[in-house]
């Protein structure tokens, strides 16, 4: 018993520690390397650090330089001289790989939660570059857990969520799609993006984080209303005073063809059937017609009992079934009122006002 509390207070502290020093950093980067829609690599903002095969090799150097020297055998000292060579060279040939890249972005990202989206980058190269890995700066444990329980055991689609690898950058302007999930309904910024690249016999990671200035628009998770039967009695006799049932009815129209009628003097010649005409069927005037839905109300008071999120779902998936049908409605919330349309203008205001709620 004493043994747990020890471990869960000494990671209490190790997590707030962690959390501090994160919290530093990120301040620090941000005086650093400031959030802009336009941003170049150069030294200011490259950051190199050895891998852990690096570090073997810088040991393995050290080594061999201390051997050579205690025996003072020059071979060894000149191997270990040609090897601090190589690694210069290759440390250099890391930071010139990204050095120079020019990156814009000029749209945010909207999408329901629980789905993957794909942020649009234009990188611009003035040189072929090599293995260079895109990544979001999301938080590790949520992303991990997220990921989990959406693909399961399936590793080459949890790296699809991750990130994606360039192995080979071409010159001009190269349009990449960057892999971000959605964790959380709202409004918030996208966060850095990491850009990582071991070019270089993997010695060096060279790396930077680059703030966009860009947001993510969340919608909540659409979720079919799986009322049961007593529910449903429940809840249709007030539906009925709230909610217009929807049936597609028909009005004159431009649409499409609906039938041929006999002609009448004073109509359009436009309408006239004129291969009937040829045929000597008699004179008719084509009839067209066009789909009106009708109005449906969706109103978050009148909703079946359950949580916030789990409302906000059902609207959502009630907000896109009607896009999908074609069926004009309105929404109701307890902070905002939009107005009956069919648009896909006025879809994406009721998603975007379901997700600021």
């Amino acid at each position: 018993m004493l043994s747990k509390r020890k471990n869960s207070m000494f990671s209490s502290i190790k997590s707030g520690f962690k959390s501090l020093l994160n919290k530093r950093f990120n301040a620090w980067l941000t005086r650093r390397i400031p959030q802009h829609s336009q941003q170049v690599i150069n030294h200011r903002n490259i950051f190199i650090i050895p891998t852990r095969f690096g570090v073997g090799l810088m040991m393995f150097m050290l080594l061999l330089f201390l051997l050579g020297t205690n025996y003072q055998n020059n071979v060894i000292i000149l191997i270990s001289y040609l090897l601090v060579s190589f690694f210069i060279v290759v440390l250099h040939h890391s930071f010139f790989n990204l050095s120079g890249l020019r990156f814009q972005a000029t749209s945010s990202l909207q999408g329901f939660v629980d789905s993957p989206l794909y942020f649009p980058l234009v990188v611009t190269s003035k040189k072929v570059r090599f293995n260079i890995r895109f990544s979001f700066d999301q938080t590790p444990a949520k992303l991990e857990q997220e990921i989990d329980n959406k693909v399961g055991e399936n590793n080459t689609l949890k790296n699809e969520f991750d990130h994606v690898t360039l192995t080979e950058l071409s010159v001009g302007e190269n349009n990449i799609r960057i892999p971000y999930f959605v964790c959380k309904r709202g409004e918030y910024s996208l966060g850095r993006v990491l850009i990582i690249s071991e070019f270089g016999f993997g010695l060096f990671r060279t790396w930077t984080r680059l703030d966009f200035a860009q947001q993510v628009t969340a919608y909540p998770k659409p979720v079919e209303n799986t009322w049961t039967d007593k529910q449903q009695s429940v809840a249709g006799e007030e539906a009925e005073n709230n909610v217009e049932s929807y049936q597609d009815s028909f009005q004159p129209g431009q649409d499409e063809f609906h039938q041929l009628q006999h002609y009448q003097l004073g109509e359009p010649l436009s309408r006239v059937a004129w291969k009937q005409v040829a045929r000597g069927q008699g004179w008719f005037t084509k009839q067209y017609q066009q789909a009106l839905s009708g109005k449906l109300e969706l109103d978050f008071e009148h909703l079946p009992s359950g949580t916030l999120e789990q409302r906000l779902s059902w609207l959502s998936y009630a907000i896109k079934d009607c896009n999908d049908k074609q069926i004009a409605f309105s929404l109701k919330l307890p902070n905002q009122v939009v107005e009956y349309d069919h648009s896909s203008q006025h879809t994406l205001k009721c998603l975007t006002a379901l997700a600021r709620y």
